[in-house]
Parts: structure tokens; C-alpha cells; sequence
């Protein structure tokens, strides 16, 4: 497709294009990407992984949440690999088996899409992994590959031309550290947000939740969830519903498959626009939360206060305090801040 944009865009597309990324393109489509983004903070996001392990003629079948096929192993081959979480299960429980299984499994797919403060939608990118299947020898698939093709995947191409993790993470993190994302959306996205983690470096999902929504927090900024924002919205039954179910109340119609990310992410966004023109619930209700986890993913806004210098006395003379022995010495200064209280910096 030839590029007909440059680095300012000003309208967002009348239609919604779904950007499939491989290995050979990935370059230049988060190039384009990040062109978007100073217009378009705000990420939708959706995950496509490996999931339930379903035991069926003494093999074991891992399933998307989907339930779409990805490949089969023999049960006593790797016994116990992925756990299934009953529902209903209280947060530790849920937590824990996230992080078994997001520790042993990459993601297939990752759909981005970007869209802004004024409810435009723009593009949507779907990322194809090659690496999510490490354990499989990748015999006897062919009967799978013909399945997956019936509903739009093609196995092989996967493996022969998905994106390396370490080649999206190189070209990813930077995005991520630039601050040009304003806030991450995601939709029941405990599970996103992990696989997103793990792309960005993190080897293992935190032991702790407290630990995992400080690293979110670091590395993503803000993260809302369209499940959690559901709860404070009338006719939405309190957030007991999927995200099919949800676009079907609020007609929000889907453009492309359901259960693949780009398509997944696009109605996210789509959603997201339509919730924020139909309730208006409070910042502090829906910005920071993702559903499940009882800690808040939000960025820390500093307040800015202009100050005229004139006006400004100068700071009394720091007094060092010595530390005696084999070190040399450092300084401590006391601060008070009617927001942060005391706080101690060593020098």
C-alpha cells in the first residue's frame, strides 16, 4: 500500500484500515505508527494467545480463548502446561494462574489500534508473532493448518514470516518511552496487558499484583478497562458481559473477524468512543483500573504551577551531613510537599 500521508496527518481515515504487519514490513509500520501518534494518543489494544488446554483422545489441544485450534501435543509430552481458571475464582487465584501460563507461552497476535480525545478513529495495526509455539516440533499439524486457514489464519506463514519478539521489542520499547501514548484501552485486557509487559522486556509477570501495576504503570502510563468502565454505566449490566455483547448494546457495528486482534482492537477503540459520547463517567471511576486487578495502572500528572521568579526567595544554604568511614561523604536534603510529604534525597 503506498504511504499517502505524511508526518502531520490531519483527518482520520473514512475507513478503517487493518494493517497486517510481518517480519518483512514491521519497520516500516511502526514508523507509520508513530507518525499517527501525536494526534492519536490513545491505544486500543487486543491479544491473541495460546490458551485452554483441552484433554481430547489423550492429547491435550491448546485453544485460544477463542477456541480457535493452534497446535496439539501429546498429553504425557509436557503434562500439566497450561492451567485452566475456573470462573469465579477469587483475584490471588486468578492472578496466579495468569502468570503460569503467561510465563510459559509467547503471544500470537497483537492488535493496535490508535484514536483521540475527540472520538476520531484512526488506523489499526495487527502484529503476526512467529514465535508463540517454542515447545512444538511441529509435526503432524496439517489437518490443524487447514483448520486455521478455514478461519482466516495460515499456520505456516506464521512460523515463515511472523515477527520476531526480540525484533518488535528493539523497535517497540522506544515508542513506548517516547510518552507520546496518552492512555492504553483494553477490554477485560488482565491477560493483554501481561503479554504487552512480556514484550517489553519483562521475562517473568511479577509475583505480585502490587509489582505487576507498578511495572505497568512504569512502562505503559495509564491503562483504562472498558469492563471496568461498564460498571458505572447504566444498561450495561454492571460489567457481567463480553465484548461482543457490549458493541451489540451501544450498535457498534465490527469491522473485520472477531477474536483476531486487529479486529478485536478496532472495536475496542470503536467502543471506547461511543461509551465516552454516551456516559460520562468520572476520571477518577474509569481512568487506571484494569478489571481484576485492585491496584490502579495510572500515570502520575505532576501539577504545574508558574511561578514569577522576582517573586522567589532564595533557598536557604544546605547543610551537609557527614558520614564518616571508608565512604566518601553525602549530603541529605528534607523536603516537604503538601502533596508527597516528607521526602529525603541523598547526594
Amino acid at each position: 500500500m503506498e504511504k499517502t500521508f505524511g508526518k502531520s496527518p490531519t483527518a482520520p481515515r473514512s475507513v478503517h484500515q487493518n494493517r497486517e504487519v510481518w517480519s518483512y514490513n514491521l519497520h516500516k509500520e511502526l514508523e507509520i505508527l508513530n507518525e499517527y501518534l501525536p494526534e492519536f494518543p490513545i491505544v486500543a489494544i487486543d491479544t491473541e494467545f495460546p490458551g485452554i488446554g483441552l484433554l481430547k483422545d489423550n492429547r491435550i489441544y491448546f485453544l485460544s480463548l477463542a477456541g480457535k485450534y493452534f497446535y496439539a501435543r501429546k498429553l504425557d509430552d509436557e503434562p500439566g502446561f497450561l492451567r485452566y481458571t475456573p470462573k469465579g475464582v477469587s483475584e490471588e487465584e486468578f492472578y496466579d494462574c495468569l502468570r503460569f501460563n503467561v510465563n510459559r507461552l509467547n503471544i500470537l497476535q497483537l492488535g493496535l489500534t490508535l484514536a483521540n480525545q475527540n472520538g476520531n478513529v484512526a488506523m489499526t495495526w495487527e502484529f503476526n508473532f512467529r514465535d508463540f509455539d517454542h515447545i512444538s516440533d511441529m509435526e503432524g499439524v496439517s489437518s490443524l493448518d487447514s483448520f486455521l486457514k478455514n478461519k482466516g489464519f495460515d499456520f505456516y506463514k506464521l512460523k515463515r514470516d511472523g515477527i520476531a519478539l526480540e525484533d518488535f521489542t528493539t523497535l517497540f520499547l522506544p515508542i513506548c518511552r517516547s510518552g507520546r501514548i496518552e492512555r492504553w484501552i483494553t477490554f477485560h485486557g488482565f491477560y493483554d496487558i501481561a503479554y504487552l509487559l512480556k514484550l517489553l522486556k519483562i521475562k517473568y509477570i511479577p509475583i505480585s499484583m502490587a509489582t505487576f501495576a507498578a511495572t505497568a504503570q512504569h512502562l505503559l502510563g495509564t491503562v483504562s478497562d472498558l469492563k471496568h468502565m461498564c460498571r458505572y454505566c447504566d444498561g450495561l449490566l454492571d460489567g457481567d458481559l463480553g465484548l461482543k455483547k457490549l458493541a451489540k448494546l451501544l450498535d457498534v457495528k465490527r469491522i473485520g473477524i472477531a477474536h483476531f486482534a486487529g479486529s478485536d482492537s478496532l472495536l475496542t477503540a470503536a467502543v471506547y468512543t461511543k461509551m465516552k459520547q454516551m456516559f460520562k463517567v468520572p476520571v477518577e471511576q474509569r481512568e487506571g483500573f484494569l478489571y481484576g486487578l485492585p491496584h490502579r495502572i495510572q500515570a502520575f500528572q505532576p501539577i504545574v504551577k508558574i511561578v514569577d521568579p522576582s517573586a522567589m526567595t532564595p533557598p536557604p544554604p544546605r547543610l551537609p551531613t557527614l558520614c564518616f568511614g571508608s565512604f566518601p561523604p553525602f549530603f541529605i536534603d528534607i523536603h516537604s510537599s503538601k502533596l508527597k510529604g516528607h521526602s529525603v534525597t541523598v547526594s
